[in-house]
């Protein structure tokens, strides 16, 4: 078995940054909407960093209406993306000499085009050559002779910002270190090359992908000068917290399928595995490209089980995880919702009856994908366990006993690392659920189960329940 990644390896111990869900990194970021702090993101390819800027802009009204690119902003406010992977120094400015440089360098130019007008020998070609070079660098904006003589060009998007509105620098530590240097003053200043360029009201925000090795990075963060000038949050991805965000029909509002889908089978959300092979990968930013596949597909009424359809969601998600949802939409039947063994996990219930037949027909598969989605769905909506608890020993009572206890032991425990108050909901849920029969017979399997456990992780066997 692999060993489990520790605390000091995650990336943001190494950087000492708090972790943050993407709720919270809106938050962090709306905190600072009037500071002048920079927020930088850290966090996976994929996982939502720009999504989440540009929803924050769509939803901020700005303190007063204002005009800007032919649009009258009332409602939202612009988010200016800059990809500063995908510039160059030149995009920073272009160079260009200063008007006095410029006439110097002009009558100098005309003065050997004079003497190369009025000799006949090779002195002549020598002055026209040198006026030559001299027309060129001022022509092709050359490299400056003495430090100080050039001034620089701004770039229509670095000079045209809007009063107000979000600059969102993306793939910070993407970039090539003379594009960072270009950057830098802009962080605490809003300069660049001297010149102002970021408007008071627009607030500066950056992204990065983590320094871990899965990505060609240039760990730009270890300049404690630039550190010194950047508030950094990791952000991860959370299921259940995703869910929550892609059920919000004014921000996520993803399509049922995939919002079906992802109930069933969390751990589908983000594959890391794929991504370090170098495959096409599901991530919440693919699964938003899908959900609006499907969206376009009911709208025209085309046939989601097409292959046109299948072909495509494959693309952005991979082959095998396309075939998945593929198998997840030719037979929704077998897909059993987590929030029907909340709501509805009765005696005679149709969610129970489809529960019994998959432990008849041996389709571990399928529950095992239900339990990892209902801890998920637990953790996240927290129901009061004193009516869950019926339901739920109910549920685990007709599981196979070592399914029910993996529930317990393993995808409880798992769900509650990564959710503020996950343990004292588990310690409340476990006192409400020790009242039902059904439970009551698998507690000293479970009680085993958990001694074992916290024996292979070297914690005290004594504190197991």
């Amino acid at each position: 078995m692999a060993k489990k990644a520790t605390q000091e390896d995650k990336f943001f111990t190494k950087l000492g940054v708090p972790l943050a869900s993407l709720k919270g990194a809106q938050d962090a970021i709306e905190a600072n909407r009037f500071t002048g702090n920079v927020i930088c993101l850290v966090g996976d390819a994929g996982i939502g960093k720009t999504h989440i800027v540009r929803q924050i802009a769509a939803r901020r009204k700005p303190v007063k209406p204002f005009e800007w690119r032919g649009k009258l902003w009332e409602d939202e406010v612009p988010c200016v993306v800059w990809y500063l992977a995908h510039m160059q120094s030149e995009d920073t400015g272009v160079p260009y000499p200063t008007r006095a440089k410029r006439n110097e360098q002009l009558k100098e130019c005309e003065l050997f085009m004079r003497i190369a007008a009025e000799s006949k020998n090779g002195l002549g070609e020598q002055a026209r050559a040198h006026a030559e070079r001299i027309a060129k660098e001022v022509l092709n904006n050359g490299s400056a002779l003495d430090e100080g003589t050039y001034e620089f060009l701004l770039e229509r998007n670095l000079a045209d910002l809007p009063e107000e509105g979000i600059v969102f620098l993306d793939e910070w530590n993407r970039a090539d270190k003379s594009v960072i240097k270009a950057f830098f003053t802009l962080l605490e200043d809003r300069e660049m090359h001297g010149k102002k360029v970021v408007p008071d009201g627009c607030q500066i925000v950056a992204a990065m992908n983590p320094s871990d090795g899965a990505y060609s990075v240039n760990e730009a963060e270890k300049d404690h000068a630039f550190r010194r000038r950047l508030a950094f949050v990791a952000v991860t991805v959370n299921p259940g917290v995703w869910l929550e965000y892609a059920q919000d029909k004014k921000k996520g509002n993803f399509h049922p399928h995939v919002v079906d889908y992802m109930k069933a089978s969390p751990d589908s959300l983000y594959d890391i595995k794929l991504r370090d092979a170098g495959k096409a990968f599901p991530c919440p930013a693919t699964w938003e490209k899908v959900s609006h596949l499907l969206k376009c597909t009911d709208r025209i009424n085309e046939n989601v089980l097409g292959e046109g359809v299948r072909l495509s969601i494959s693309g952005h998600i991979g082959e095998a995880m396309g075939l998945n949802f593929d198998s997840f939409l030719r037979d929704r039947e077998s897909i059993i919702n987590p929030s029907d063994v909340i709501d509805d996990y009765k005696p005679k219930s149709h969610i129970r009856r489809k529960v019994q037949k998959m432990v008849e027909q041996n389709r571990n598969d399928v529950l095992n994908k239900l339990c990892e989605g209902l801890s998920v769905t637990l953790l996240t909506s927290k129901p009061e366990p004193k009516q869950l608890a019926p339901k739920l020993a109910l549920f685990m009572g007709d599981l196979q006993s070592d399914m029910a206890i993996s529930l317990v032991v393993h995808k409880f425990n798992a769900a509650a690392e990564d959710v503020t108050g996950g343990d004292a909901y588990i310690n409340a849920l476990s006192k409400a659920m020790y009242t039902q029969p059904a439970y009551k017979t698998l507690f000293k399997q479970i009680a085993e189960a958990m001694k074992e456990a916290r024996k292979e992780m070297g914690e005290d066997a004594s504190s197991a329940i």
